[in-house]
Order: structure tokens, then sequence, then C-alpha cells
């Protein structure tokens, strides 16, 4: 893949990010690549032609990237300014160099699945990770059904239900007990959260269903998707998830496997 155009997506509330961003610079420089900075928050237009995108700062800034990234059909790659780096999976350490093997194709493409979203209002969203529904009080439970391809699937009594890809599987889904998931597997997870009867446990569906979450009682319920700021669920559910049609390209090192990252990141012996 050549890359003649990077954008480059910062997080400046992150520490360190100017010599970063200057580091970039250079490298982009020697390699002939002209590099587009890009304002965090992003506008979907502002990733439009280029051939390639540089995250700087942590899962979630890589994560409110993502949507606009997959309509473009631009590749990502990180730089890790936060905590974990499961998603920005270049270090800091050593940014120039990370840059350079990119740059020179020294990578690997990764093609992630996605969630589409779509709302009771008409609106849709794209989850790289997850899309979660909860109570807002949070000593209150909610009765939410959930439903695949139109068959019921169950009731649950819970504080909440979140539906994961498998890249998300390693986030929230499995803060709430949910299932680690290959990121290549053609799967979704929805998994409760603190449900009332402890027989109900993580569902994995397969990547063709369709997943409907509606809510049968008045309790007020937020939702989220991707972590962004939570919405009001009152005009948005039922909602329906499903696997979207257009993927997301992740650039990693090449030598760097998905379970690489999980013994290093969850520190298995």
């Amino acid at each position: 893949m050549a890359i003649r155009t990077l954008a480059l997506v910062v997080n400046r509330a992150k520490a360190g990010t100017d010599d970063i961003v200057a580091d970039i610079g250079r490298a982009a420089r020697e390699a002939g690549v002209t590099v587009r900075p890009v304002e965090w928050p992003i506008e979907q237009a502002n990733l439009r032609g280029a051939d390639a995108c540089c995250v700087v700062g942590g899962d979630g800034t890589f994560l409110g990237v993502a949507e606009a990234a997959a309509k473009e059909g631009v590749p990502l790659f990180g730089i890790n300014r936060g905590k974990l780096g499961f998603l920005a999976a270049y270090p800091a350490e050593d940014v120039a160099a990370s840059v350079r093997s990119v740059l020179a194709g020294e990578c690997r493409r990764e093609e992630r699945a996605l969630l589409e979203v779509r709302f009771a209002d008409g609106d849709f969203a794209l989850a790289l990770n997850d899309v979660v529904v909860k109570t807002r009080d949070v000593f209150r439970m909610a009765r939410l059904a959930v439903q695949a391809d139109g068959h019921p699937v169950n009731t649950y009594r819970a504080d909440g239900v979140i539906v994961a890809t498998p890249t998300g599987s390693s986030a929230y889904n499995l803060a709430a007990g949910g299932p680690l998931i290959d990121p290549s597997a053609s799967v979704i997870a929805v998994t409760p959260l603190c449900a009332h009867t402890l027989s109900n446990q993580p569902l994995v569906f397969s990547s063709e269903s369709e997943i409907r979450v509606e809510s049968l009682d008045n309790v007020p319920l937020g939702l989220s998707v991707d972590g962004r700021s939570p919405l009001d669920a009152s005009s948005r559910l039922p909602l329906i998830v499903r696997t979207a049609k257009v993927r997301l390209g992740i650039l990693r090192p090449a030598g760097l496997s998905h379970f690489d990252v999980l013994r290093s990141k969850l520190r298995w012996a």
C-alpha cells in the first residue's frame, strides 16, 4: 500500500504530543509523504483522499476516528499516549521508527468488523467496539428484551446490555464478564450488565444475526456507541444492531499478534 498523503489526528490533551508530531513530520518528510493535520474531534470530510491516518492519543481517540475512517476507506494506525493501547499499537518511545516502518509498508493491515446501530428515530452510527444500553440511575435495574433475527432471546433484568464486536470484546464486554474473541472471528457478543438472574450469561451470535434491544419499562436509559458521550435512549429504542457492510483497516506492527497484545496488556503469566 503506497502512502503519499498521511492524515494526522492529535489529541492535544495527552502529554508529549508536540514532540511526537515533530517526529512524525520528520519521518514523513524523509519518505516524501505529505502530512495533513486534522483537528480533533474530527469531521469525516477531513479524511477524504488520505491514504492512511495516524492517530496520536489513546484508544478513546482511536475510537473517535474509527467511524469516519471506515466510511472514507482510510486505514488507521495509532501512536499510544493513553493507558492500555489495545488499538493504538505503536509505542510513543520511538515514534520516528514506527512511522518509517508504516510508510515503508513494513506493517500488517487487518480488516476489522464494525457494528451498524440503527435507532428508532431513524438515525444510525457505526461502532468498532460496542453499543451499550444502560440505566441512568445506578440504583435501579431495567427490563431489556433482546431478539435475534426476530426471535426472542431473553428478557434481562439488569443494569444494561452490551452488544460488542470481536475487537470490542476486550473492552467493556470483558470487564462485564463477556468472552474474549479473536478479532478475525465473524460473531457478535451480547453481554448483560449485572443481570438479576445469575444464569443469564453472555451470548455469542453469528455476524449475520440482527440483534434488537427494546426497553420493557419506564426506567430512564442512556446509550453510548464506542464510549462516546451518552445519549438519551428514550427516543432511540428499540435499536437494531447488525454487522456493518464497511470494515475498518487497521495498520499494526508486522510481528505483533493479537495475543501478543493480550498477554502484554492483560499481564498474562
